[in-house]
């Protein structure tokens, strides 16, 4: 169940926000003092032989009050209070990993160039494979046919991109050199490789990290990217994510190629540090490809059942904080994983045995009906991540991460506690008094007369 009675709620740019405490308190103080003077009033009633009391404080109006009170207490909590974010200008992406020079491609770039949004991230593994007619393999022209249909596309290395996995396939630096960074934002880091940018560049609603776990760079000096604790690259991710929450950037979205959860035919290839890193950060979205297929997770955070994170080979079911099959997910409750290696490979299979299947709550594989190629597109506001699935198929998806008002029958559950014993109390007192006061008009007063004594009288002798 979404929200508290705190917090219950935030969508669409307004806020539903519960009682503040002051206003419990101040409530709850008026009822008791209503309360008291009830009690005051009858005491005297009683020593006054039974003079209504309806004079000093009717039935009608202690019941109109006293529930009155109680109702305020509970619309209050169910109504809310607004609240709006100003300044920020929500924005639209899109994001795929693995388009190489498969014929898929073309059925992304269609869905791409249909899609509207302001810039693309290409996911690694960029140019290799096929050979369509359409895109060859050199890295000119792959960029140039892609800014054809999309000028804006922002890149980060694949495993094919590096010259690791096959001598003389990709290379990112030419990638580079041709696909440049064309956002008016600037960037921290190394582009391509591990970066960071703060979009838009004012008022940012989103930091975007960009980084290569596990990837070997042969093209260079053959480093091996790794982002295992301690490593000045953890460190950077981490203190990118820290100075994103201390500005106030509404989310932060990480991005990277390989994945360590995904129920396909590859394992956590970067180690479970850096998942783990991301998690217990609570960053709001992470994008990965190298599985051919989409995949979308529950939502996933450290937990008492969950205390170490994400473990290798290894379903742990504490991890989930919420289950994602209804497609809404509390804002800053938890990460929500995102596999969409779907931008030109031929769709593999989601592997439902994979022990880590089990984090997933939706999928696309090549056994699903309307699987395609295409994009996933993101839109950003101040209070909220909108996804959707753009495949060239029928399949489709999609989600929600925001601050969720709950439905009328949860927020009054979430109220009861506080609501229920003064509502209870109130219609109990005021009922009862009603009825002493229904008694006392009904019944004829008659008065026990006293005896006459006689008067003494001083009789002097």
């Amino acid at each position: 169940m979404f929200g508290s009675p705190e917090t219950v709620g935030r969508q669409g740019g307004s806020a539903l926000v519960g009682p503040p405490e002051p206003l419990v308190r101040t409530l709850c103080a008026f009822v008791g003092k209503m309360a008291r003077k009830g009690e005051i009033v009858r005491e005297r009633h009683r020593k006054q032989g039974g003079r209504s009391m309806g004079a000093a404080f009717g039935p009608s109006r202690a019941i109109a009050v006293f529930l009155a009170a109680a109702m305020a207490l509970v619309g209050i909590s169910l109504v809310g209070t607004p609240a709006s974010s100003e300044g920020a200008v929500p924005f639209q992406f899109s994001v795929a990993g693995d388009f190489g020079s498969w014929s898929g491609m073309r059925e992304s770039l269609d869905q791409l160039n249909a899609s509207g949004s302001d810039f693309a991230i290409a996911l690694g593994d960029l140019s290799y494979g096929g050979n369509t007619g359409y895109a060859n393999t050199t890295e000119e022209a792959w960029c140039a046919k892609f800014h054809k249909f999309f000028p804006k596309i922002e890149i980060i290395a694949g495993n094919h991109d590096t010259g690791d996995t096959i001598a003389g396939e990709g290379d990112i630096n030419q990638f580079i050199a041709y696909c440049p960074f064309n956002l008016k934002t600037s960037v921290d880091g190394v582009y391509g490789k591990q970066y960071a940018f703060d979009f838009p560049r004012n008022n940012p609603l989103a930091r975007f990290i960009l980084i290569s776990p596990d990837l070997i760079f042969r093209v260079d000096d053959g480093e091996h990217y790794s982002y295992d604790v301690g490593t000045p690259r953890y460190d950077w991710t981490k203190g990118q994510i820290e100075d994103a929450k201390a500005k106030g950037i509404p989310w932060v979205i990480v991005g990277f190629h390989k994945n360590c959860i995904g129920a396909g035919e590859h394992h956590c290839e970067t180690g479970t540090d850096i998942l783990n890193l991301l998690i217990q950060e609570k960053v709001d979205l992470i994008l990965n490809a190298h599985e051919h297929n989409y995949e979308r997770s529950h939502q996933l955070a450290f937990t008492d059942s969950c205390p170490q994170g994400i473990q290798e080979h290894v379903f742990i079911p504490g991890c989930i904080v919420h289950n994602g099959t209804d497609a809404k997910y509390q804002r800053g409750a938890g990460s929500v994983l995102v596999i969409q290696g779907t931008g030109g490979r031929e769709i593999d299979t989601f592997n439902e045995s994979d022990p880590t299947a089990g984090y997933f709550a939706a999928y696309m594989g090549v056994d699903t009906i309307g699987a395609a190629n295409g994009v996933v597109t993101y839109n950003v506001y101040p209070d909220r991540i909108e996804e959707r699935t753009s495949f060239n198929g029928t399949y489709a998806d999609s989600f929600t991460i925001g601050e969720f008002t709950p439905g009328l029958f949860e927020r009054v559950l979430q109220v009861l506690p506080i609501a229920a014993p003064i509502v209870v109390g109130l219609i109990g007192f005021g009922v009862g008094g009603f009825l002493v006061w229904r008694n006392r008009q009904a019944t004829p007063r008659s008065r026990t007369a006293k005896p006459r004594l006689p008067r003494v009288r001083d009789f002097r002798m």
